[in-house]
């Protein structure tokens, strides 16, 4: 869909370019004023379609920074480019093939020398908008096949529109494929689309490595990691912005590329930088793995690298869904000290024949070590961490609660969640939260929680400890 879309919205541009140049054809006139006119559609072409995917490649990586930069760099490097693409195209046209007129083989090839070169300038310079050399090499090799294609299109449109118009204008066919408003149009289309096209071809073809996002504000939109270091933050200028959340800092944490490892860093943020779970100062990534900044869920991806099977987290039992809970005696909601098998009555003794036997010395009973009465939760992360909160009763989270103070995290709903008792553990119910409820990075609707088990609510964690 994505590549759908850049190839009609270029193809689009180049319209425009057209529809803007064409009324200053200078019809039956000099070759030279041709020449000039030839230029000016090329520079708007170059200007309209570097602005229009620039615009679009900052506007997928999702800053109004971003945004602007791609417009304004991509129109000015595309004009460049363009125009200075145009004159080598036809310099090496001159020198290889001298004055090529009519139509045939190899004209085709003429012109497709002509526009190679072209295509190239405009596709780097389209990439370079982004201030990043990976790219302007891919959209090099994406504007060239792309204006190599178009140039093949020009000369089938022109020779069927070319004649059509010559025919209607009752003059002889010489030159169709140079003539007529419909085919200039054509060709501006075509150029414009097969270059942005292949440019976005290229560019998911060649990534190494890269982020989708999994849970939050834009889910599945993905971030491909072509810098040494790719900031994530809320920052206007990081690689990987995430707005929304004022726990989310400016430049949370950091992801830099070591030969063929990526490597992930947390910038120091208050509320840490997670992966799979673990809180991590710094962290080698391994396609799958999923990285938690703030309310924000991102996955680690590799190119022919599939995500291996994970199994439950080390001290972690795996989540189950919710089985229906059997009726209960009120007495048992909580887990109680296990009861000793009943004895059998002594008979009365009296205490002054109270004697030890033979071989053997007189012991006393000591009471065992205190068994855990319940579960509970302690915050791992935010302003109440180290926090424990006994879960005796049903208990709710969110930023309503009465019991849990979290009116601070503004990624929790009101009313969030519900954690109850159980045997081994807590059961915990999401309550129809807009951003969802998560036990281990998985999200669910009920489902139990065992010791070690993390619960994140909003953007707060919890880990599920005996009390």
């Amino acid at each position: 869909m994505a590549l759908t879309f850049r190839f009609f919205i270029a193809g689009l541009a180049g319209l425009l370019a057209w529809a803007i140049i064409e009324p200053t054809n200078p019809g039956m006139t000099s070759s030279g004023a041709w020449s000039n006119f030839e230029l000016r559609l090329v520079i708007s072409l170059g200007a309209l379609v570097g602005a229009t995917i620039g615009g679009m490649n900052g506007f997928n990586q999702g800053s109004r920074t971003h945004l602007l930069r791609g417009l304004g760099l991509g129109a000015l490097f595309g004009a460049i480019g363009a125009s200075f693409g145009y004159g080598v195209g036809g310099g090496i046209v001159r020198l290889l093939f001298g004055g090529v007129t009519g139509m045939g083989p190899m004209t085709v090839i003429a012109r497709v020398v002509a526009l190679a070169p072209l295509g190239t300038m405009l596709g780097a310079a389209i990439g370079f908008s982004s201030l990043n050399v990976k790219r302007a090499i891919q959209g090099a090799v994406g504007g060239t096949i792309g204006a190599a294609l178009g140039a093949g299109v020009f000369d089938i449109i022109g020779t069927v529109f070319g004649v059509f118009q010559l025919t209607l204008n009752g003059t002889p066919s010489g030159q169709s494929g140079e003539v007529g408003s419909i085919p200039r149009a054509v060709f501006a289309v075509a150029l414009s689309s097969l270059i942005g096209l292949f440019i976005g071809l290229v560019d998911l073809m060649s990534r190494s490595a890269w982020l989708r996002l999994t849970l939050g504000r834009n889910e599945s939109k993905e971030w491909s990691l072509d810098f040494a270091s790719n900031f994530i933050g809320r920052s206007e200028t990081a690689q990987i912005p995430l707005f929304g959340d004022m726990n989310v800092t400016a430049t949370h944490a950091v992801i830099r590329k070591h030969g063929s490892a990526y490597v992930l860093q947390d910038g120091g943020s208050p509320i840490g930088t997670y992966v799979n779970g673990h809180r991590i100062q710094q962290a080698e990534l391994h396609a799958g793995d999923v990285i938690q900044v703030g309310p924000y869920q991102l996955q680690f991806l590799m190119k022919n690298q599939a995500a291996p099977a994970r199994g439950p987290e080390p001290y972690r039992g795996p989540v189950q869904p919710m089985q229906p809970m059997q009726p209960m005696a009120p007495m048992q909601q909580v887990p109680q000290m296990q009861q000793m098998p009943q004895m059998q009555p002594m008979q009365p003794m009296n205490p002054t024949m109270m004697t030890p036997q033979p071989g053997m010395n007189p012991t006393m009973a000591y009471p065992q070590s205190p068994m855990p009465s319940g579960f509970g939760l302690i915050a791992v992360d935010g302003p109440l961490a180290g926090t424990r909160f006994p879960v005796i009763a049903a208990l709710e989270l969110g930023r309503g609660s009465t019991s849990v103070p979290m009116a601070y995290d503004q990624q929790a709903s009101r009313r969030h969640a519900q954690v109850g008792p159980d045997a081994t553990g807590v059961v915990v119910t999401d309550l129809g939260s807009t951003n969802g409820t998560f036990i281990n990075g998985n999200r669910i609707q009920q489902a139990q929680a065992r010791v070690g088990d993390i619960i994140r609510i909003g953007s707060t964690s919890f880990r599920v400890e005996p009390v």
